[in-house]
């Protein structure tokens, strides 16, 4: 859109330049009086200024659409009100509101099915319910409790744990509870389950408390009690995290389902995408209907419930770097879940191009081939936080102060992402914003909590800095 070919205005290669109101005005007069062949009178109460200035007032509202729709076209640029409209040209949609789940360990009688309106809560007063009906069964335990009902010469007694982990022990004569326990406890190797005795009964728990296991004993034992990891997933939406073993209480009880217990990290869940968040993405989201790319490996991870940060690393020469096999890729992923993670990656990953990492998942391809998948987890290196503030009189300094100048370090924190450096002063700027009465402020960073520093600290690929209002201390000079 321009006036004419001698002007500057509309759409040009320094973006969009609207005519202004006093320029198009001026642009109908000197137009009118070409016209007409003489000078009228531009007084504002004249009849032709009162007729030009309608006029120009209504092309100065054509103006200001078009300089909107040219930036509504731009998922830069675009407004709350048509940015969703814009971006969906590029197959990308804001995220909407996700809900916390987790995989609730539910005790209580082997093969019994939780119905659909399974229901716990937690200490917080949260609610969460059961995604699916699903049963507590030994072909899917982190947790059984075995008895055994006597012991008599020649009972063989024994388990298998996930196919892995075999124990067996045949009773001889004066052999009592205690000794088999004992036989059995001794023949369980590795980290992958644990064993023990607890009021007279065997107690056999698995490491990982979000895929259960298969466990399967012997007729000689009686199953006393099978814990199954079962997905809840929070009433309400939003980025609840509840700490481990606080979502206990029962809502609704079932003969059969004893107990129940958090006893994993949440999947957690989030608020509708802002308009900022969603700018932020976009530039890597755009990506995410392509395949065997970086960038499209990195966006569909992104897309997955509680992923908060994906770092993808390629090795496209014959020999080993970095530890990566020749030819492969290396996914590094703070966040999400392990089975959704690898499923992800095989959907995307280049065919024939080997993963590295030292996390080891098998899914099903589309052929139903089983395929080993790898990736790796960031290490979390823990961030101490000392802030000093002096107070800026004219100002109020807020009741709340400290919890919020530590909610600002750790949102600011949280979004820094792998391989990110901490610099100190780059929470200066957050926190001024975001509260009032600070006239003057220190802040020095540590990783070990004793050695504090005002600049910077280098996190190495593969590291991601981590924020704990535990670690954070605001201090106040308080003038007398």
């Amino acid at each position: 859109m321009a006036i004419d070919s001698n002007t500057q205005y509309g759409v040009t290669p320094q973006g969009f330049v609207r005519m202004r109101l006093p320029e198009i005005k001026q642009k109908l007069f000197d137009r009118f009086e070409s016209e007409v062949g003489q000078v009228v009178n531009r007084k504002p109460n004249s009849v032709i200024a009162i007729i030009l200035s309608l006029v120009a007032e209504e092309s100065d509202r054509q103006w200001q659409l078009a300089e909107y729709d040219y930036y509504a076209r731009s998922p830069i640029t675009a407004d709350e009100g048509s940015i969703d409209n814009t971006i969906i040209y590029s197959n990308v949609l804001r995220r909407v509101e996700e809900y916390t789940y987790f995989y609730e360990v539910c005790y209580g009688r082997n093969g019994f099915l939780l119905p659909a309106n399974s229901q716990v809560k937690g200490s917080d007063g949260e609610k969460y319910n059961i995604a699916d009906p699903d049963l507590i069964t030994l072909d899917n335990c982190v947790s059984v409790t075995l008895a055994i009902p006597s012991v008599a010469e020649g009972d063989v007694f024994g388990f298998i744990l996930n196919k892995s982990i075999r124990a067996s022990y045949t009773a001889v004569a004066g052999d009592n509870m205690e000794i088999v326990y004992s036989k059995l406890l001794q023949q369980i190797t590795g980290a992958e389950w644990i064993g023990s005795v607890l009021d007279g009964k065997l107690v056999l728990n698995q490491e990982d408390r979000r895929y259960g296991g298969t466990v399967v004993p012997t007729e000689t034992f009686t199953v006393f009690e099978v814990g199954s990891p079962i997905k809840f997933v929070a009433e309400n939406y939003g980025p609840l995290d509840p700490l481990l073993k606080t979502v206990t209480t029962i809502n609704t009880k079932y003969d059969g389902w004893t107990a129940a217990s958090n006893e994993s990290a949440a999947y957690v869940g989030r608020n509708a995408e802002t308009t900022t968040e969603l700018r932020q993405r976009y530039a890597a989201a755009v990506f995410g209907t392509s395949r065997a790319m970086k960038e499209s490996i990195k966006a569909a991870l992104l897309d997955l419930p509680d992923v908060d940060s994906v770092t993808v690393y390629e090795n496209r020469s014959d020999e080993a770097v970095d530890g990566m096999k020749p030819h492969s890729f290396d996914v590094i992923v703070h966040g999400g879940d392990d089975i959704q993670i690898a499923q992800t990656i095989l959907e995307k990953a280049p065919i024939g191009i080997d993963s590295n990492g030292s996390i080891e998942v098998t899914v099903i391809d589309s052929e139903g081939t089983p395929e080993k998948i790898y990736f790796n987890r960031p290490v979390e290196i823990p961030i101490y936080i000392h802030v000093t503030i002096w107070e800026y009189e004219e100002e109020n300094l807020p009741g709340d102060l400290v919890n919020k100048i530590k909610d600002v370090i750790i949102a600011s924190g949280n979004n820094l992402g792998m391989g990110k450096d901490v610099i100190a002063q780059r929470f200066l700027g957050p926190i001024y914003a975001a509260v009032s009465g600070i006239g003057y402020m220190e802040v020095v960073i540590s990783k070990d909590d004793v050695t504090y520093t005002e600049k910077s600290i280098v996190i190495d690929r593969g590291e991601i800095a981590s924020f704990d209002a535990n670690n954070i201390t605001v201090s106040m000079e308080i003038k007398s």
